[in-house]
């Protein structure tokens, strides 16, 4: 099992209030699932991507990634996990203005150390040929089009070939055609096999995964598998493995 949450809770101190973010997660994905996160806002999604990103911890409960309990790590060891095992996607892009196409990818690999500069310049650019843009490599962020961002952005989070891809409502700032192209370049890295989690709140984008899961007050509330419409229960487990 490549994620595994077992009564996972996240509570938030405001003054003298504590606010349940997460009440219980229980949750597991299989390696190259494909799951999109449903809800409306304020009902924890953002807050279950945070800790699958481990950008943020869980107060209660564990999440192992790879067989790997994450909430024994330290801050190093959760930031070295980001840096080499996830991927992350913004509704906006959040690329480096005065870097061209080419040097964004390249940042994380810079982060994550271990490859040199050849290497570096090497892998941005099969990542940036992988998502149809060998010709826009020398652009900066101004000179392309929303589309082309996010596909940067893609390539960007490709680069270190995460274990697990994270997209934050990755079409929210594309229009109804963009947002047809960019999810089927989701639909087709996980047909190559990548494991993929997206937060949206468009049914229509929602249908390209495996999985919706639904939240509501910091719960899982239904786990519906697409194809078939049919319900698993929302312990995590799926009655199919």
């Amino acid at each position: 099992m490549l994620i595994q949450l077992k009564d996972v809770t996240r509570v938030y101190k405001v003054g003298v209030e504590r606010i349940h973010a997460l009440a219980g997660i229980n949750l597991e994905v299989k390696r190259n699932e494909y799951v999109a996160v449903m809800g409306a806002s304020g009902s924890g999604k953002s807050t279950l991507m945070n800790i699958l990103g481990c950008l943020d911890r869980c107060t209660g409960g564990t999440y192992e990634l790879n067989g790997h309990n994450t909430t024994r790590l330290s801050s190093g060891g959760l930031a070295h996990v980001r840096n080499t095992q996830i991927g992350f996607v913004f509704q906006s892009f959040e690329l480096l203005p005065r870097l061209n196409a080419l040097k964004n990818v390249e940042l994380p690999l810079i982060y994550a150390g271990g490859m040199n500069w050849l290497g570096r310049r090497t892998r941005a650019k099969e990542k940036l040929v992988r998502v149809g843009l060998s010709g826009r490599v020398k652009h900066r962020p101004n000179q392309l089009s929303g589309g082309e961002k996010q596909r940067v952005a893609i390539a960007r989070a490709l680069s270190n070939n995460p274990s697990i891809l994270l997209a934050d409502e990755p079409t929210g700032n594309l229009d109804s055609r963009t947002s047809y192209d960019i999810m089927a370049l989701f639909d087709e890295l996980h047909q190559q096999g990548q494991t993929i989690v997206m937060v949206t709140h468009e049914r229509d984008v929602a249908e390209h995964a495996e999985r919706i899961l639904t939240m509501r007050d910091g719960q899982i509330i239904s786990d519906e598998l697409t194809g078939s419409n049919r319900r698993i229960p929302t312990n995590g487990g799926s009655d199919d493995e």
